[in-house]
């Protein structure tokens, strides 16, 4: 990851090698690559009154998301690399930042759901 808030350059291409001639892809280690962290929180209040005895109105809100993160998911980390030309073919930034290819490698593909919010009311007798 490169630390950056950037969602088409979240990898650095930079930080992997091109494969040998006649490598299988087995010299990288198993889940080498781990993705956004995920800093959702959920909430639930609610307030039962009581109309008569046996008759009760109970109102409740939930919050999913509730302080509303963006919760990036999806990273593209398919690096397609030219062993002729020694060059990446699929990086989502230029060098100079601008963009070469919106679905390219290290870019964000999706995001996990805003806030959400749910209310009932409840009448038990």
């Amino acid at each position: 990851m490169t630390g950056n808030l950037d969602p088409y350059n979240r990898l650095n291409a930079a930080d992997f090698a091109l494969p040998l001639v006649g490598s299988l892809g087995l010299e990288s280690g198993v889940n080498y690559l781990t993705g956004p962290g995920i800093n959702n929180w959920d909430l639930s209040l609610q307030k039962e009154f009581s109309i008569k005895e046996r008759v009760h109105f109970q109102l409740r809100c939930d919050a999913f998301n509730v302080w509303n993160h963006t919760q990036f998911g999806g990273i593209n980390a398919s690096l397609t690399a030219s062993t002729l030309t020694s060059a990446y073919s699929n990086i989502a930034e230029n060098p100079d930042g601008s963009i070469n290819n919106k679905n390219g490698f290290g870019s964000v593909s999706g995001a996990r759901d805003p806030r959400i919010l749910m209310t009932m009311i409840k009448i038990r007798f």
